[in-house]
């Protein structure tokens, strides 16, 4: 059976889109120039950042492989070209056998000894990281999906009766894993994926449970929260009146140099809460014509690496807490997945 990516359309064809209150503007094709060549750098820096890091790791961590994996995905979806044969083999050392999945250290593997520490009761956010990324693929073997299945009777045996997924405070890794509502809504992602139409009773419970303590949460207080209780609106098919007062509270995020924050009380823009802000405002028919979006395009070109990456700071030193972490490489390729999720999504490659 043919699995496809996840697609929009049909629920945007119900929409009666409201017309923006500025007006459009032309984008000139020196800028759509640069996005192409942007993109390119950053497909070129993710391909060989992921390979590298799980050629020496060997661990598929949601930074270096779900969430490059997925950019990849969506900017071979979106027209831009990218290394066919290192997507679909890299899944395949996955994926491809239950016997990969335990070897890519995200899946707990039964023959070691149990992990004694307080994160081994709960989920490896590898896993949905992974989930979500797959699903970018035009076609999954039928060994990836059964491996996508252990990872969805994973994710259902983790899970706290009260619907939600156990989160480690003085382990965070922001904006990676930054709060347990932001895990949660990349776990309910995986599950919506994973499941689809064909669920089962347990599985269905499972994702009905984590909706309802997902929707419960209304203080939201960090910038990727509103992004992704957007981004799970957006996927339910909610109608555009319900996403309005979202969606205006994000354009009113905006900063001054066109980018977005991850800290909503900080002015200092960054890729990966601009990349994440573009992706999401792209779902609900935001293009590069309006003005606060070709802005926000041109803060990522403007800031770009010449490797094709994304600098970033850091937000937590290795044991979670606030300060800097020495290693960055993170950091930077899930901001570069993003702000390839994001100019992607804005602006196609039309051939």
């Amino acid at each position: 059976m043919v699995i496809k990516s996840f697609s929009l359309v049909l629920i945007f064809a119900t929409w009666e889109i409201a017309a923006f209150a500025t007006e459009p503007v032309a984008v000139p094709p020196a800028l759509v120039e640069h996005v192409h060549e942007s993109v390119g750098r950053a497909i070129g820096y993710l391909q060989s950042e992921s390979a590298a890091w799980l050629n020496t790791r060997r661990c598929a961590a949601c930074h270096h492989a779900g969430m490059p994996l997925w950019a990849l995905g969506e900017a071979s979806r979106q027209g831009y070209e990218i290394d066919r044969k290192y997507l679909s083999d890299t899944f395949e050392s996955l994926l491809g056998s239950k016997e990969n999945l335990l070897a890519s250290k995200i899946f707990p593997n039964p023959a070691d000894p149990p992990d004694p520490r307080p994160q081994g009761r709960g989920l490896n956010m590898g896993l949905p990281f992974l989930a979500v990324a797959a699903h970018a693929l035009p076609t999954l073997s039928d060994a990836e999906k059964q491996c996508l299945r252990l990872i969805a009777e994973e994710i259902i045996k983790k899970q706290q009766a009260d619907g939600s997924w156990e989160f480690f405070a003085t382990l965070r890794r922001p904006p990676v894993n930054e709060s347990q509502i932001t895990d949660a809504a990349w776990i309910i992602m995986a599950l919506e994926d994973i499941t689809g139409p064909d669920a089962s009773t347990s599985e269905r419970a499972s994702l009905e449970k984590a909706t309802d303590w997902f929707d419960a949460r209304e203080q939201l207080e960090l910038h990727q929260e509103h992004v992704l209780k957007l981004f799970l609106g957006v996927r339910a098919g909610n109608s555009r009146d319900a996403l309005q007062p979202a969606i205006d509270e994000l354009l009113a995020l905006q900063r001054g140099d066109g980018g977005w924050s991850q800290t909503i009380p900080d002015p200092t823009s960054d890729a990966f809460a601009t990349g994440q802000t573009l992706y999401v405002l792209s779902l609900v028919g935001y293009t590069a014509e309006h003005p606060q979006i070709k802005r926000a395009i041109e803060f990522l070109v403007a800031t770009q690496a010449a490797d094709g990456s994304w600098p970033m700071a850091s937000r937590s030193t290795p044991d979670g807490s606030p300060g800097s972490a020495k290693l960055l490489t993170p950091i930077v390729c899930s901001a570069t997945s993003w702000a390839t999720l994001g100019l992607t999504g804005i602006l196609p490659h039309t051939r």
